[in-house]
């Protein structure tokens, strides 16, 4: 069916955008100051970031020329997975200068991103940015790391639940690995419901 194509067509290009922004993060000089943000400052190793699939999308219009010169996809392509928008000079990449964070499904599917300012200075408006919702994506019915989590949850059966990414990797490096994010605290029923099928207890680790 036609939404099942446009579905299909979002999450290759998740699939594609996730490795381009890897590829910036850590083989390319342009993701040289944000990958020594997470190994030096936040002392996350490389193995981790690999594992997290962890990027960085650059000031410039990477991905756009990425997916439509190189992959010959479509601009309304990318204005549907939330990857792009038509701005005054054609069509932008929606991250700039971020630290990427794919958000991935219980199926391992990228259904979104969330980008992390690299300099916390809010010119460049707020410090998290959340890919929009989209065909494959809304909000408050995903949670972070639970591709990577939900084995440990299954075996201990109890999940831990934690504000950001950072505190989930953070923990992974610790080996504690039956942990998610839900991106602040609002946590919501359908979140709930999600985890609910990997284990019956939640354990609460929100921020002060």
């Amino acid at each position: 069916t036609e939404s099942e194509n446009k579905r299909d067509t979002i999450f290759k290009l998740n699939s594609l955008a996730a490795q381009f922004y890897n590829f910036l993060l850590t083989k390319h000089p342009s993701g040289k100051n944000a990958l020594l943000y997470l190994t030096e400052k936040r002392k996350t190793p490389v193995a981790l970031i690999n594992t997290f699939n962890l990027g960085f999308a650059p000031s410039q219009n990477g991905l756009v020329t990425f997916l439509t010169k190189k992959k010959g996809y479509k601009d309304f392509d990318l204005i549907d997975a939330g990857l792009a928008f038509k701005g005054r000079y054609g069509l932008q990449d929606f991250f700039h200068n971020r630290i990427i964070f794919p958000i991935t499904d219980s199926r391992g599917n990228i259904a979104a991103f969330s980008g992390r300012a690299l300099d916390n200075s809010e010119a460049n408006g707020p410090k998290y940015v959340n890919t929009r919702e989209t065909a494959v994506y809304i909000k408050g019915d995903t949670v972070f790391g639970l591709n990577l989590a939900k084995d440990a949850i299954k075996k201990e059966g109890k999940v831990i639940i934690v504000e950001g990414e950072f505190d989930v990797i953070t923990s992974h490096r610790e080996g504690i690995d039956n942990i998610v994010a839900v991106k602040g605290t609002a946590l919501t029923e359908n979140q709930i419901r999600l985890l609910k099928r990997f284990a019956q207890k939640l354990v609460f680790c929100f921020d002060t």
